[in-house]
C-alpha cells in the first residue's frame, strides 16, 4: 500500500499549538499551587490578580468547587452579588462543602434583596460547625426582618446566639429586630452595650446610624455622625455610604448628597449601590430620563431587587407612564410580599389611574399597619373615597390627619376627613387650593371625586381640565370626563369621551370596561366582548382583562366551563397575579369541584407562598374536602403570616369543629375575640365556644357587650337571641329578636322571630306575626321561605310547596327552593319532580344533596339505572352521610339487588344508636334475613 504525506493545515498547527501549550500549562502547574497564587493574591488584596488567577485555574479545572467558592466570595466583596451567587451556586454542585458555601451564599441573597428566595432555600437547613451555623441563621433573620416576619427573625436570632453567643451580624440585628419592633430605646441600648466591647464594628455604627435615624428629626445628626464613624473604621463599607447619601437626599441637600457620592463612586465606582443612588439623585434632580437608563442598567443585573423596583416604578411614575410603573411596583410587591413601601408606591400608582378597588385589594395584606402608618392609612382612606365608601373614608383620613397633620399628602386627608360634616363647601375648597399648589395628581383626583359625590358637573369637569394639563398626554382626564357624563345621564357624550381616551392610549383598561359596560347596556355583549378580547390579544400577560372576559362571559349567561376556562387562561397569562388565581379558585369551589379546586389552590400556593388570600383559600377547599388536618396546617400558617388578625383563628376554630375537637375549637374562638374584641364574627365565635362550653351566662355578655357597641345595628339582639334559642328559652329569644326588629336592615330577625314563637308552641302568634311581616315586607324570599320550612316542618306539604313556589317566582335561581320543590314532589307522588330537580342541579352541579333529590326523582320516574348511578356517585362524594347511604340501600332495594343493599346496610348497622335511621336499618336487615 503506498504511503500518504499531508501537510498539516496552519489552522490545524495553530489548534495542536494551543493545546500543547495549555497540556504544558497544566503539567506545570497544579490545581493547588493555582488555588495558592489565587489566595496569595487575597491575602496581599490585590482581588483583580486573585480573581484572574481564579479565572484561569477553571479554564483549566472548570469542576473545582474551592475555586469556585473563592471567586464567589471575591464577586461578593467587590459588589456582584449576582455573579457571587452563580459561582456559589456552582461550587456546591461541585460538592464544596456546604459549611463552607452557605453561609456565603445566603449573604450574596441577602445582598441582592431575594429575601424569599433565600428563606425558601434554606430556612430548615441545617449545618454542623457552629460558626457557619450562626452566620447562616443570622442572614435568615436578616431576610425575616426584611420580609416583615419579626417572630421569625427572633426565633433566628436565638438560634444564631445559641450556637456563637457574641456573634457580631446577630448581635447587630438584635438591635434592629428592637427597633423593628418599635422599641428605638432598647434598641440602642443593646447596640451602645456591644460597642463598649467591641468599639471598632463599623456595621454596628451603621445600624446605630440607620436606628437613630428612625428616631425623628432630633436624631439626624446624630445618625449622620454614627455613619461617618462607620465609614472611618471602614472606608469601603458600602451601606454606611447608601445611608449618608439616603440621608442627604432626604434632606433635599443634593450638593452635599453628590459629594457623599463622589466618595462612594471612589471607594467602589461600578458597584450596583453606587449606580443605585445616581439613578436617585437624577431622580430627585428632576433628570427622570438619566434615571431611567441607570435603572434598565441595572434591572439586567438584578432583575427582582425590591428596592431597585420601587425606584425604577417611581422613576416611570414621574415620566407618566402608568402602565410601566404599576408592572414594577407589582414585582416589587411580589419580591417582598410582606414590605410596607412596595405596596405603598403600588397602591399610589394605582390611585393616581383611577383604580381605586385595585388599591384597596393592594393595601389589605398590610393588616396592622393600617392602623399605624398615617401613609397607609391616608391612601386606604382615598381609595375608599374614590370607590364612594365615604363614610369609611371619612374615619380612616381623620385617623391619618392625626397621626400626621403637617403633611401635604395628610392635609388632603384631612379635608377629605371632614367631608359630609357640616363644613364642606369650604373643605372642597382646601381640595381645590391643595390641587392648585400640588405638583401631582393626588388632590385634583379626589377634588374631581368630591365634585361628582355633590353632582357638581361643571365643577367636576373644571378639575379634570386642571388635571389635564398635568397629564397632557394621558387618557385619565377624557376617561373622568366620561364617567363625569354618564353620572349626568350623557351616555353618548361619555362613549365619545371614553373613545378619545382610547385614542390616547389604546390599552387604557378603565375606559374599556366603561365601553364594554355600555355596549352590553346596549344589547351588544359581542362588541362587548370584542373590546376585551382585543386588548387581551394586544397584551397577553395581562391578566385583569382576561378576568374582565371570564366576568362578562358570567354575567351573558355563559356555562360554568366556559367561564372556568377563561380564568384559567388568566392564571396561564400571568402566573404571579394574585386575583386570577384567588378568582379560579372561587369558581371551581363555587361549582362544588373541589378536587379540581384543590389542585388550583396547591397550584397557586406553590407559585405564590406568601399571599394570605391564597394560603385562606386552599385552607377553605381543604376544608370543603373533609381534609380536616391539612385545613388546619393551612390555617395555622395563616394564622402565623397574620398573627394579629381574627380571621385566621375563625376559620381554625370552625377547621376543629369539623375534626370535633371542640376543646381546640373554643379556644381559637376566643384567640380571635382576644386578637380583635370588637370583631362582629369573633365576638359571635366566642359566644358559641362560651355555650359549648356551658357557660350561657359568658355568652349573654358578649351578646350584650355588642349591643353597647352597636346600638343601632341589630346583630348584638340577634346574637342574643340565638343563645336563647341554645339553651331553649323560646320567649325570652323572642323578645331578643323582636327588640331586632326595631333596628335598621333586620329582616333577619322576622326569620328568627317565626321560628322562636313556633318552637314556644305559639304557633297562633307566629302566625299573626306572619301575616303582618308579610303585608308590610311582602317581597321578603327569605321570609316566605322560612313559611316553606314551618309548614314542611308540620307536614303541610302542599302549602310548603306553594311557599317555594312563591320563593322561585321572586328569585329564580334560588337553586335550594327548587330542590325543596322537587323533594315534596317526590313526597307527595306528583309528576315533575325530576325537571324541578335539572333546574337546581343546573344552578348549583356537584352539590351531594341536591344530586340525591334528582336520584330520587329518578326512581319516581323508575329510571331506576340512572337512579342507581346517581345515588351512588352522592355516596362517593359524601361517604360519611349516613342519609345519603341509606337512600342508595333503599333503591338497591328497590331494584331488587338484596347482596348490594346488604353490603350498605351493614356499613349503617355499625353506626348504631349514632344514626337517627338506626330502627329502620334494622327492620330492613330482618326483612333480609327472613
Amino acid at each position: 500500500m503506498a504511503r500518504m504525506n499531508r501537510a498539516l493545515s496552519p489552522l490545524a498547527l495553530a489548534v495542536g499549538l494551543s493545546m500543547a501549550l495549555l497540556l504544558a500549562a497544566c503539567g506545570e502547574r497544579t490545581e493547588a499551587e493555582m488555588l495558592s497564587a489565587a489566595r496569595a493574591a487575597v491575602d496581599k488584596q490585590d482581588p483583580s490578580a486573585a480573581a484572574l488567577e481564579l479565572k484561569n485555574l477553571l479554564q483549566a479545572y472548570p469542576g473545582s468547587g474551592e475555586a469556585r467558592w473563592l471567586l464567589g466570595k471575591l464577586l461578593l466583596d467587590g459588589g456582584d452579588p449576582a455573579g457571587a451567587e452563580a459561582e456559589l451556586q456552582r461550587a456546591l454542585d461541585a460538592g464544596q462543602r456546604p459549611e463552607q458555601v452557605v453561609p456565603v451564599l445566603a449573604t450574596a441573597l441577602v445582598a441582592l434583596e431575594n429575601y424569599a428566595g433565600l428563606v425558601q432555600r434554606f430556612d430548615t437547613t441545617e449545618l454542623q460547625d457552629p460558626r457557619a451555623s450562626a452566620e447562616l441563621r443570622a442572614q435568615l433573620a436578616a431576610a425575616h426582618l426584611a420580609l416583615g416576619d419579626l417572630d421569625r427573625a427572633d426565633s433566628a436570632l436565638t438560634a444564631a446566639l445559641q450556637r456563637v453567643p457574641d456573634h457580631p451580624g446577630a448581635r447587630v440585628l438584635q438591635a434592629r429586630l428592637s427597633a423593628a419592633r418599635g422599641d428605638s430605646t432598647k434598641a440602642l441600648a443593646q447596640l451602645a452595650e456591644w460597642l463598649t466591647r467591641t468599639p471598632g464594628d463599623a456595621l454596628a455604627w451603621q445600624a446605630r446610624g440607620e436606628i437613630l435615624a428612625g428616631t425623628g428629626p432630633a436624631g439626624t445628626a446624630p445618625a449622620l455622625e454614627a455613619y461617618r464613624k462607620a465609614l472611618g473604621l471602614k472606608p469601603d463599607l458600602i451601606a454606611a455610604h447608601a445611608a449618608l447619601v439616603s440621608t442627604l437626599l432626604a434632606q433635599q441637600d443634593f450638593d452635599a448628597a453628590a459629594k457623599q457620592l463622589g466618595a462612594l463612586k471612589a471607594a467602589r465606582p461600578n458597584h450596583p449601590q453606587t449606580l443605585f443612588f445616581e439613578a436617585m439623585l437624577a431622580l430627585q434632580r428632576g433628570r427622570a430620563q438619566e434615571a431611567r437608563d441607570i435603572c434598565q442598567l441595572l434591572l439586567r443585573r438584578v432583575p427582582n431587587n425590591p428596592r431597585l423596583l420601587m425606584l425604577s416604578a417611581q422613576v416611570e411614575l414621574q415620566l407618566n407612564a402608568f402602565e410601566q410603573a404599576e408592572t414594577l411596583a407589582a414585582k416589587a410587591v411580589q419580591a417582598a410580599p410582606k414590605a410596607v413601601s412596595p405596596r405603598r408606591l403600588l397602591a399610589e400608582v394605582q390611585l393616581r389611574t383611577g383604580q381605586s378597588t385595585k388599591a384597596l385589594a393592594t393595601l389589605r395584606p398590610l393588616g396592622e399597619a393600617q392602623a399605624s402608618d398615617a401613609e397607609v392609612l391616608a391612601l386606604v382612606g382615598r381609595a375608599q373615597f374614590m370607590a364612594g365608601d365615604t363614610r369609611a373614608a371619612e374615619a380612616t383620613l381623620a385617623r391619618a390627619a392625626r397621626l400626621k397633620p403637617d403633611d401635604s399628602r395628610i392635609r388632603t386627608s384631612a379635608a377629605l376627613a371632614r367631608l359630609g360634616k357640616g363644613s364642606v363647601d369650604a373643605d372642597v375648597d382646601a381640595l381645590a387650593a391643595l390641587a392648585r399648589t400640588e405638583s401631582d395628581s393626588a388632590a385634583d383626583l379626589l377634588l374631581v371625586t368630591a365634585r361628582l359625590q355633590r353632582k357638581e358637573f361643571d365643577g367636576a369637569l373644571k378639575a379634570v381640565d386642571a388635571l389635564a394639563r398635568k397629564l397632557p398626554k394621558q387618557a385619565m382626564p377624557d376617561y373622568l370626563r366620561g364617567r363625569i357624563e354618564l353620572e349626568r345621564g350623557g351616555t353618548a357624550l361619555a362613549r365619545k369621551h371614553f373613545e378619545q381616551a382610547l385614542a390616547v392610549e389604546p390599552g387604557y383598561f378603565p375606559a374599556i370596561a366603561r365601553l364594554s359596560a355600555l355596549d352590553l347596556a346596549d344589547g351588544k355583549p359581542e362588541a362587548a366582548r370584542a373590546r376585551f378580547e382585543a386588548l387581551a390579544q394586544r397584551e397577553p400577560g395581562n391578566a385583569p382583562v382576561r378576568m374582565a372576559l371570564a366576568e362578562l362571559a358570567a354575567r351573558t349567561g355563559a356555562n360554568r366551563a366556559t367561564v372556568t376556562a377563561l380564568l384559567e387562561a388568566a392564571v396561564k397569562a400571568s402566573p404571579s397575579d394574585v386575583a386570577s388565581r384567588a378568582a379560579l379558585v372561587d369558581q371551581l369551589l363555587a361549582g362544588s369541584d373541589n378536587k379540581a379546586a384543590l389542585a388550583a389552590a396547591q397550584s397557586a400556593v406553590t407559585a405564590i407562598p406568601d399571599s394570605a388570600d391564597l394560603v385562606e383559600r386552599l385552607g377553605r377547599v381543604q376544608l370543603a374536602s373533609r381534609d380536616v388536618n391539612q385545613t388546619i396546617a393551612a390555617f395555622t400558617k395563616l394564622a402565623g403570616m397574620q398573627p394579629k388578625s381574627a380571621l385566621p383563628q375563625l376559620w381554625l376554630a370552625e377547621a376543629y369543629l369539623a375534626k370535633q375537637d371542640v376543646a381546640a375549637a373554643n379556644a381559637s374562638a376566643r384567640r380571635a375575640l382576644a386578637l380583635e374584641p370588637k370583631t362582629l364574627p369573633a365576638q359571635r365565635a366566642a359566644a358559641m365556644a362560651a355555650l359549648r362550653d356551658k357557660q350561657p351566662a359568658q355568652a349573654l355578655a358578649i351578646a350584650r357587650a355588642v349591643q353597647v357597641q352597636r346600638p343601632d345595628d341589630p346583630a348584638g339582639w340577634l346574637l342574643e337571641g340565638d343563645i336563647e334559642s341554645n339553651q331553649q328559652h323560646f320567649d325570652a329569644a323572642a323578645t331578643a329578636f323582636r327588640r331586632a326588629l326595631g333596628k335598621p336592615n333586620a329582616a333577619l330577625a322576622a326569620v328568627r322571630l317565626h321560628t322562636a314563637l313556633i318552637s314556644a308552641g305559639k304557633g297562633d302568634e307566629a302566625d299573626r306575626f306572619a301575616g303582618t311581616w308579610r303585608q308590610a315586607h311582602p317581597d321578603d324570599a327569605a321570609f316566605i321561605f322560612q313559611l316553606g320550612d314551618a309548614a314542611m316542618h308540620r307536614g303541610d306539604l302542599a302549602a310548603a310547596e306553594a311557599h317555594y313556589r312563591e320563593v322561585v317566582k321572586r328569585q329564580p335561581g334560588n337553586f335550594m327552593a327548587l330542590n325543596n320543590i322537587a323533594y315534596l314532589l317526590i313526597r307527595q307522588k306528583k309528576a315533575g319532580a325530576v325537571e324541578v330537580a335539572e333546574r337546581a342541579v343546573k344552578l348549583r352541579p356537584e352539590q351531594p344533596a341536591l344530586l340525591d333529590t334528582l336520584a330520587m326523582g329518578y326512581a319516581q320516574e323508575q329510571q331506576l339505572d340512572k337512579a342507581l348511578e346517581l345515588q351512588a356517585r352522592v355516596v362517593s362524594m359524601a361517604p360519611e352521610s349516613a342519609d345519603f347511604r341509606m337512600n342508595l340501600a333503599r333503591l338497591h332495594l328497590q331494584a331488587g339487588d338484596k347482596d348490594k343493599a346488604r353490603l350498605e346496610l351493614d356499613r349503617l348497622a355499625r353506626l348504631g344508636r349514632s344514626f337517627s335511621g338506626h330502627e329502620e336499618v334494622a327492620q330492613l336487615l330482618k326483612r333480609l334475613d327472613s
